[in-house]
């Protein structure tokens, strides 16, 4: 852990601060939502997990990410008379956003020229021709093999316009792995869209370790931000706070410290997962759940065992087919073989669901989940049936034997 966390005290400053929330009588009840520090009203805007996913599957399904090279890409005018990328055949109107992008991937003299060009209120002909020329002029002078992903959209935008070297972390994986950590928190404040998640997950107070301090009067809530299209890095803060009003105003908040990390090269999920998970767990006084059992599996080690076998045991206890065992031992061999754990385990069959339909991925998530509370006795009954594995049961549990 290269970031020093402490716990976060409540501040004899901010008691009291936010009472008056307690009486305060809204158009759902009065004062706050049963086990919550959150007024009734506010509260019933909140959203559950699965309110969130499915919005975020929705828009993934309306979406295609292109990776595509320079020399395959030019400027148009549509039929509509709008400046459009055509790439494959296709046309894509730029977002304000991604013609940004573009003008700083292009080296353009400004990059709000093109932007402030077509959002001229006389905009015509002239215009978007000028446009036109403009854009294909600043490409040519383009590496013609450099690789770009554009984030295409089934009403014919382009939402980004991004180099090969971006890295999006999808919004997917982090709402499963915060789910997994804090399973009864509901999404407040949200402000997300298609490629963004903003917002902040607030726990409820059943979780929170108030142990034997007299200043028990207080929530949790832990900050996200994650955008996938380069608006915002992936970050995190833990807090606390005294009240939420009805109309969403934070009463006494006192913050954590912050995690943030750049999309850009490599980055590894696993480490990623770990800091989400201290960074919640080192600064906010919660009960022992998902977060701290998912950080003691890093202990729980395979030793001298075959991993080939932990792999094909795990597999078969949680009746995985062919396909979907075969994935998590080609993850396992690829991302975690450094990791000869039931943490790397669980790695490798949450990155394999990854890999399939959301409904997979979500089944295989909840292995994930199922792994995390797994008795030490159980481990080692894995652990010996490992080394029992002959290359004629690998062959009923994996599509390839190698």
């Amino acid at each position: 852990m290269s970031v020093e966390y402490s716990k976060i005290v409540p501040s004899a400053g901010t008691k009291g601060q936010g009472a008056f929330v307690r009486d305060l009588v809204g158009g759902t009840g009065t004062g706050f939502a049963d086990g919550v520090h959150v007024h009734k009203d506010w509260y019933s805007k909140t959203y559950s997990y699965d309110d969130v996913m499915e919005q975020i599957q929705a828009d993934i399904d309306n979406r295609e990410d292109i990776m595509v090279k320079t020399r395959d890409i030019s400027a148009v005018i549509t039929d509509q008379n709008q400046f459009a990328f055509q790439v494959q055949g296709r046309q894509f109107v730029p977002t304000d956003w991604s013609l940004q992008q573009f003008s700083t991937r292009a080296k353009t003299p400004s990059v709000s020229v093109m932007r402030e060009m077509r959002n001229q209120p006389d905009f015509d002909d002239q215009d978007g021709e000028l446009m036109v020329d403009f854009a294909n002029n600043y490409m040519r002078r383009m590496d013609q093999d450099k690789e770009f992903r554009l984030r295409t959209y089934t009403d014919g935008t382009c939402r980004a316009f991004l180099t090969d070297k971006y890295s999006p972390v999808d919004n997917r994986w982090y709402m499963n792995v915060l789910r997994e950590f804090l399973p009864d928190a509901r999404m407040s404040h949200w402000k997300g869209d298609e490629d963004t998640i903003f917002g902040n997950l607030l726990l409820p107070d059943s979780i929170i370790d108030y142990g034997q301090d007299d200043d028990t009067d207080y929530g949790g809530m832990v900050s996200i931000g994650n955008c996938e299209i380069g608006k915002r890095r992936i970050s995190q803060y833990p807090s606390i706070f005294r009240a939420i009003c009805m109309n969403g105003c934070i009463w006494g908040q006192q913050e954590g410290k912050k995690i943030s990390k750049v999309h850009r090269g490599t980055i590894d999920l696993d480490t990623l997962k770990v800091s989400i998970a201290e960074n919640i767990e080192m600064q906010l006084n919660i009960l022992p759940d998902g977060i701290r059992k998912f950080l003691e599996t890093r202990t729980q080690k395979m030793g001298t065992h075959s991993a080939k076998g932990v792999i094909a045991a795990v597999c078969n206890d949680f009746k995985l087919d062919k396909k979907q065992s075969t994935e998590v031992l080609e993850q396992f061999i690829t991302h975690e073989h450094e990791h000869k754990n039931l943490f790397g385990v669980i790695n490798a069959v949450t990155r394999a669901g990854q890999e399939f339909t959301a409904d997979t991925w979500f089944k295989m998530d909840n292995v994930g989940g199922e792994l995390m509370n797994l008795s030490a006795s159980r481990w080692d009954t894995i652990l010996r049936r490992a080394d029992t594995y002959t290359d004629k049961d690998y062959e009923k549990v994996f599509a390839v034997t190698a």
